[in-house]
């Protein structure tokens, strides 16, 4: 938030509605409502305008703002035009003890006839507590609440399934993907949040959703060095969105080529020593081609082969490390290993016919 609406947050928090609106009216014509700022100033006018008992005013403005652009203004505008177009109920009659009229101007040439009271039936009852003008919270409160809100989303997010793709098309190619399934019917909070911080990265990953509650990214084919930082920026993303700090993976894919077909010696270390005694989503790294299961090293916990895949289950609070041996051969390799191999046995059948008298193949006379 910028600094000029600051002032405007802590008026709106001490209940001063009045101030609220005198610092935003003068910004509301450099922040059009399209921009997001302007919204968020909007949105701070229409509470104002709610405490003043100005729905009217209100409940204009929450119309325009619920074709604003940004998902989290218009949630929010739609939720409290609900609250403004709900119809006001009418209180029954029996609810409430009305008090009959009593003259108390004296007539003409009358004396005015002593008021009976009535005994007290008991002592009266204590006065109210004074209050004081509103106030703002303690410094520390907003910490709190930050730490509630984390705490939530962590908490939130104990359920579903995160896997990290990682496929092997050809020498020196990596190709990362993210899956990313709820266990439910609807997205989790930080799953928006993970998918709008990925398309600020390059290059761009293409988004599938092909449920409710399941997502799917997959990025080009890239090679190993700019796979790597891919890998480690999306796994910052994911940690920003989730609130958590951690260090970043590392990815290093070794070859050697031996003319007929390429060695490939996959390394990955995932550090989640920070994420101990969290409820998390199942972890877990899904590899291809699956074949390389043959020749993997994974710790603690040792991969699987299942779903046309390699499996590698993560476990948090530990230091997971896989080792992959993958051998391809080379098409082109090949094909120069067969002619050779036919040249030699060109040449070996030609020897034999000379040693046997033949000679050299000659034209017909």
């Amino acid at each position: 938030m910028s600094t000029p609406v600051a002032p405007a947050e802590t008026a709106l928090e001490r209940g001063d509605y009045g101030l609220c609106l005198q610092l935003l009216e003068p910004l509301v014509a450099d922040c059009p409502i399209t921009d997001p700022a302007g919204a968020q100033i909007r949105m701070l006018m229409v509470t104002a305008w709610m405490g003043q008992g100005q729905e009217e005013k209100a409940l204009s403005t929450c119309r325009l703002l619920t074709r604003c652009r940004d998902n989290e203004v218009r949630t929010r505008a739609k939720q409290l035009l609900e609250v403004l177009e709900a119809p006001s109920l009418q209180r029954p009659a029996r609810w409430s003890m009305q008090l009959p009229t009593l003259d108390m101007a004296p007539q003409m040439g009358e004396r005015p006839r002593p008021i009976r009271r009535r005994r007290n039936q008991g002592p009266p009852p204590p006065p109210p507590p004074p209050t004081g003008p509103t106030t703002a919270a303690a410094p520390g409160f907003a910490v709190v609440v930050l730490l509630v809100f984390i705490g939530l989303t962590v908490l939130l997010s104990g359920c579903g399934r995160l896997t990290a793709d990682i496929g092997l098309p050809g020498p020196d190619r990596v190709q990362l993907g993210w899956t990313i399934d709820s266990g439910s019917s609807q997205p989790l909070p930080w799953q928006g949040r993970f998918a709008r911080s990925l398309e600020a990265l390059s290059p761009r990953w293409s988004a599938s959703q092909p449920r409710g509650g399941s997502q799917h990214f997959q990025a080009p084919v890239l090679r190993s060095d700019e796979a790597q930082r891919l890998l480690q920026n999306t796994a910052a993303a994911a940690a920003a969105a989730a609130g958590l700090d951690l260090p970043a993976p590392q990815l290093e894919l070794k070859e050697r080529n031996w003319l007929i077909g390429v060695q490939q010696r996959l390394e990955l270390s995932l550090d989640l020593q920070a994420l101990k005694g969290l409820p998390l989503p199942e972890l877990r790294v899904r590899l291809t081609p699956p074949a390389a299961g043959r020749h993997s090293q994974g710790s603690p916990q040792k991969p699987t082969i299942g779903d046309g895949a390699l499996l590698w289950p993560l476990e948090a609070g530990q230091v997971n490390r896989l080792t992959l041996r993958i051998w391809r051969w080379s098409r082109l390799g090949l094909g120069a290993l067969v002619v050779v191999v036919l040249l030699g046995v060109t040449l070996l059948l030609q020897r034999l016919r000379l040693n046997l008298g033949f000679g050299y193949p000659e034209l017909p006379s």
